[in-house]
């Protein structure tokens, strides 16, 4: 499903290990543009793990929409990365 390009509030770049039933954000952007382009840097250059620096085990990448409840608990005082 892709998700509403005009969405006013962003759009965050998750990744899903195989395997797990976690979604970690990964990026933080307010257009959909923005993260599409991300997200195909991240499936060409895979990333390390941030914390531990080790490798992903198999990262199916998604993008998902900013809710409004997210903005309101202070998403976009957040660091993006």
């Amino acid at each position: 499903m892709k998700p509403n390009p005009h969405n006013p509030y962003g759009f965050k770049v998750c990744y899903q290990e195989k395997g797990s039933s976690v979604y970690i954000r990964y990026f933080l952007t307010y257009t959909y543009k923005a993260a599409v382009s991300a997200m195909q840097g991240y499936i060409r250059y895979p990333p390390t793990e941030r914390e531990t620096g080790r490798q992903l085990n198999h990262p199916r990448w998604y993008i998902f929409p900013v809710t409004r409840k997210e903005v309101l608990r202070g998403i976009w005082r957040e660091c993006p990365f």
